[in-house]
């Protein structure tokens, strides 16, 4: 009791403003690895341990990594529906030898005016809630997988980031891949004679008609070609960013572009290689939904009809919607997982 008077008459006199040294109720924050926390009399630091550092630092990446997805799949998701659309219409006889939807703007039109600008973003709801786990996940489980495969602090070579990347991919697809077909199937709208009510919907009638295997159609091709192109769109962006031109402050914002235009340019090398799977995938999620007779059955059997009935280029239907879609989604995706990365000191 003595010794805090004593203390608190050294700040009176010391402090003619009577500015107090020490905070009148005791505080904590946090400064990189130390909880700091302030009393009236001391300023405690306590290192954290490297296991809770890590699991911090996971945690921090998660969150990054959903906010990151949650952006990206809004901002595109016209186009997104556009794509979809265009890659399923060959299901059906009526649509497959006569499209319905036909280039970017003629299905914009065509989704407006049977269905209103609302329908564009059908399917949404289902994107987003699909894209905070897997985001959140893609990302955390590439920088784990970095973080395993590392060699000192040397640079990872480009293999070893398509190992990480890939690795991610994989992990990624088999925690989240049902939420994936149920956003598929919202997507279609009556436009294809296929409409459901809600995600719970989708969930309840697949299950009920196709059992819970329905929920987890064309995982196989996703196996193939989605844990690869998770691999390749984090290795060319991480190479496109080492390769960045170093900037005075004053052109700080035009590193901002350049890190933009590593990730739109990393998401449309990886859909160029792996979007005929990505097709094939989409027709395997809609193959025999509601109880209806299977198109197709297996995956191979499925790239098979595509390539002889509606021939090879179907395999690549929807890309230009595709491409116009991914090089914004892809640009905001990496910008902002950085961004949210660096604000959350992860």
């Amino acid at each position: 009791s003595q010794s805090l008077k004593e203390i608190r008459r050294r700040q009176d006199l010391s402090n003619p403003d009577n500015v107090k040294l020490f905070p009148a109720k005791e505080t904590s924050r946090r400064e990189g690895e130390y909880d700091v926390k302030t009393t009236q009399t001391h300023v405690i630091k306590i290192k954290k341990s490297a296991d809770d550092q890590l699991l911090n630092q996971r945690f921090r990446q998660l969150i990054a990594g959903a906010g990151s997805g949650a952006v990206t799949k809004t901002a595109t998701a016209p186009l997104e529906r556009v794509k979809i659309l265009q890659q399923l219409q060959g299901m059906k006889a009526e649509t497959a030898t006569n499209p319905k939807y036909k280039g970017v703007m003629g299905t914009l039109r065509t989704v407006l005016s049977e269905e209103g600008f609302l329908a564009l973003y059908k399917g949404n709801g289902a994107n987003v809630l699909r894209v905070v786990p897997v985001y959140a996940l893609k990302f955390t489980f590439n920088d784990t997988f970095r973080d395993i495969v590392k060699v000192d602090d040397r640079p990872l070579t480009f293999s070893r980031l398509i190992l990480s990347g890939t690795m991610a991919g994989l992990f990624q697809t088999c925690i989240t891949y049902p939420l994936e077909t149920v956003r598929t199937r919202l997507t279609l709208g009556k436009g294809l004679g296929v409409e459901y009510k809600g995600i719970m919907d989708v969930f309840r009638q697949t299950i009920r008609t196709e059992g819970v295997g329905g929920l987890y159609k064309g995982i196989a091709p996703t196996f193939l070609t989605g844990s690869p192109y998770v691999g390749l769109q984090m290795t060319f962006y991480e190479v496109f960013k080492r390769n960045q031109p170093k900037l005075e402050d004053d052109k700080m914002m035009l590193g901002q572009v350049y890190r933009l235009l590593c990730g739109a340019f990393a998401g449309l090398i990886a859909q160029t290689v792996t979007y005929p799977g990505d097709t094939v995938r989409r027709r395997m999620q809609t193959n025999g939904m509601k109880g209806e007779a299977k198109l197709y059955s297996s995956s191979i059997d499925c790239t098979k009809k595509i390539i002889r009935n509606e021939g090879t280029k179907a395999l690549f239907n929807g890309y230009t919607a595709n491409a116009v879609r991914c090089l914004p989604g892809a640009a905001i995706q990496f910008w902002a997982y950085d961004l949210l990365k660096s604000m959350l000191g992860a």
